[in-house]
């Protein structure tokens, strides 16, 4: 299953650095089994694919929208995180082929300014919607950003406030099924792992309908 995320060469541009600061609190991602958090996003702020069973003038798209197909991944992006950023990006773009194959959606969530991310989209041609996180403020809710854990402080070469990279599988009834924040940059990819999930949902929904 892990064949095709086969590792893209790392650079050196990010590591992990000793700190002695002020004792600052860990970022607490939410756990499997947990609810995942309440949201919603105003369609200006979201660039890519549109959620088409809301109404032409509802102007926020809420969790609950997403979760109404299928299961959603969730994932946390920033362009600054550099280089590793950039291999990120390119296994969620190859990962999405296989969430939809599954049944699931995926949205990246960015705290990068609506500028860069339209950019990105063309850039790239991401298929996938790509939506900004103001302030970091669903990032906080999940558990992969916090003022107390700053990912500058514990990764040289990262400047900006920006969240931990991490994914989330959210089952239709907002159950979180899969969690997982690579906290020291890793580069560890769960895709395998991620899709099992993903797949155990939807043949959970085709039962339930039978």
């Amino acid at each position: 299953m892990a064949t095709f995320f086969d590792s893209i060469p790392e650079d050196s541009d990010l590591y992990s650095i000793p700190q002695v600061f002020r004792k600052l609190t860990p970022i607490s991602p939410l756990k499997t089994g947990q609810k995942a958090p309440l949201f919603g996003l105003h369609r200006q702020r979201a660039i890519g694919q549109y959620i088409t069973w809301q109404t032409d003038y509802s102007k926020t798209v809420h969790l609950h929208d997403w979760l109404q197909t299928g299961p959603l991944v969730v994932a946390f992006y920033s362009a600054g995180w550099s280089g590793y950023g950039n291999r990120y990006l390119q296994k969620l773009t190859r990962l999405y082929a296989h969430i939809q194959e599954n049944g699931g959606t995926l949205l990246v969530l960015s705290p990068d300014s609506l500028e860069s991310l339209q950019t990105l989209v063309e850039q790239h041609d991401l298929p996938f919607t790509i939506a900004q996180d103001v302030d970091n403020q669903i990032a906080a809710k999940f558990g992969v950003y916090s003022t107390e854990d700053p990912v500058w402080n514990l990764i040289a070469g990262i400047t900006e406030d920006v969240p931990y990279p991490a994914l989330f599988v959210v089952a239709p009834n907002r159950q979180i099924q899969f969690s997982y924040a690579d906290r020291n940059f890793t580069e560890i990819f769960p895709a395998g792992e991620l899709l099992h999930h993903i797949n155990g949902q939807q043949t959970a929904l085709l039962s339930l309908a039978a």
